[in-house]
């Protein structure tokens, strides 16, 4: 298999026309289209293209100690449980635990090549070794500096001149708002359950719950199309297989409009922004340390330029 780690943008701007030249030539009449498209519009991470993240199963109690839950699953394991969750998911979408299955047990060549960046990176080394997780006690931080905001906020007055001396927002502000408007817990995600190597389990929670630092970072809002543009975001620094499938399947469910904008706004500006950030970037952030920071800031030393803002979509 040819590594995305060496020629990634090069891989992705070569074959996007392709992809999307083979997507539109789907052999399904309109209405069978019609039909289908209901079951692409999820992206194989945990987040919904709608709403709030699902609870997780109550089988699930404790994320730290459902990590490696099961015992390594043999080939044929491997294979059925791709199966059996691809036809679970395809016949309900809104089933997190079998879309979840699908991206781990598809996900470990990514996974590894991942985990291999963030070894080589000072900050992404430590997130491997101390392991943080995004829970109550980070949003409670998140919502302590949204209140302390909003006092401010409250509170602001100008000097005669009329000069705002309003603060920037910081990072764990916006990401208390994001958490807020849509009414979202950062528990709520799906455990690792087929991964049997406990680093790379641990990849793939990072990857999961980082998932709305960076909608964030971008500005871009779990809506269909919000959530497309950053998987095509996502895909440009992780490789993994199921975003890139959620990329370009998932835009059977936009309008003709939303379509347009994601190929002709959104697919550009993540390929630049992708393209532009070093490998992984994203996940070589201690968000968790960066709650003070002014989101500006933040998303200037990563190399993140918030996406487009389109007008009625």
């Amino acid at each position: 298999m040819r590594s995305y780690r060496a020629h990634k943008p090069i891989f992705l701007q070569r074959h996007c026309s392709t992809i999307c030249s083979r997507l539109a030539a789907l052999p399904y009449s309109s209405h069978e289209i019609s039909a289908l498209t209901p079951h692409f519009t999820r992206c194989f991470s945990s987040a919904p293209f709608f709403g709030t993240p699902l609870p997780p199963s109550s089988r699930y109690t404790n994320h730290q100690s459902t990590l490696c839950s099961l015992p390594p699953l043999s080939p044929l394991q491997r294979l059925t449980t791709l199966i059996h969750s691809s036809i679970t998911a395809f016949n309900d979408p809104t089933r997190a635990d079998a879309v979840a299955a699908v991206g781990e047990v598809t996900g470990s060549y990514a996974l590894s090549n991942m985990k291999k960046s963030m070894q080589r990176d000072e900050t992404g080394s430590r997130i491997l070794r101390e392991r943080p997780l995004v829970d109550e006690k980070v949003a409670e931080r998140a919502f302590g500096l949204l209140k302390l905001y909003n006092e401010g906020q409250d509170l602001k007055t100008s000097n005669q001149h009329g000069i705002d001396k309003t603060k920037p927002i910081s990072f764990g502000a916006a990401y208390a708002t994001f958490l807020q408007r849509h009414n979202f817990d950062p528990n709520e995600r799906t455990p690792v359950r087929f991964l049997s190597d406990t680093d790379l389990s641990y990849v793939m929670t990072r990857y999961r719950q980082c998932h709305d630092y960076w909608h964030v970072l971008t500005g871009l809002p779990p809506t269909v199309l919000g959530e497309l543009a950053l998987k095509w975001l996502e895909l440009m620094q992780t490789g993994l297989p199921l975003a890139a499938l959620s990329a370009t399947g998932g835009s059977l469910r936009l309008s003709s409009e939303e379509r347009d904008v994601l190929w002709n706004v959104y697919f550009p500006w993540a390929i630049r922004v992708g393209g532009n950030m070093k490998e992984n970037g994203l996940m070589c952030v201690y968000y968790e340390e960066e709650m003070e920071t002014e989101l500006n800031v933040l998303r200037e030393r990563i190399g993140v330029e918030p996406a487009p803002i389109v007008n009625g979509l």
